[in-house]
């Protein structure tokens, strides 16, 4: 826990979740972070009360890397999409135009990716200790 809280605190001096909010357009980095922080929560009431089942937070753990595995499909159907439908080779305003949109598709991709993997292990982390 105490590796998680030095983890919230060095993103928040960085200002990651405002960049996540900023460049991650679905907003399922931030709901995959409050997936993590509920199913923390229910785990450490959980473990406090001496409770056993830990079937809901397991399927959260592997939940969250679906969300981030969703958001790397959207950020790349986007970016495709925006990209390559009424492209202009001749035209570079377009292409700068469209390169930019590019770069808003992969950064969704990759952030919602990045948060739900590491989200994903930590959850683990805490299961396998909770349960032994």
């Amino acid at each position: 826990m105490i590796l998680i809280l030095i983890g919230i605190g060095v993103a928040w001096n960085f200002e990651f979740f405002v960049f996540l909010h900023e460049k991650d357009f679905t907003n399922l980095g931030l709901f995959t972070l409050f997936v993590f922080t509920v199913n923390s929560t229910t785990t450490g009431i959980k473990i406090f009360k001496e409770s056993k089942d830990y079937e809901v937070e397991w399927f959260c753990s592997d939940a969250v890397v679906s969300i981030g595995m969703i958001g790397t499909v959207i950020g790349f159907i986007y970016m495709l999409f925006s990209v390559f439908s009424d492209l202009n080779l001749g035209d570079s305003a377009q292409m700068m135009t469209a390169l930019s949109e590019m770069a808003k598709g992969m950064s969704t991709a990759l952030l919602t990716t990045l948060v739900g993997l590491i989200s994903s292990v930590l959850l683990k982390f805490q299961l396998v200790i909770a349960q032994k």
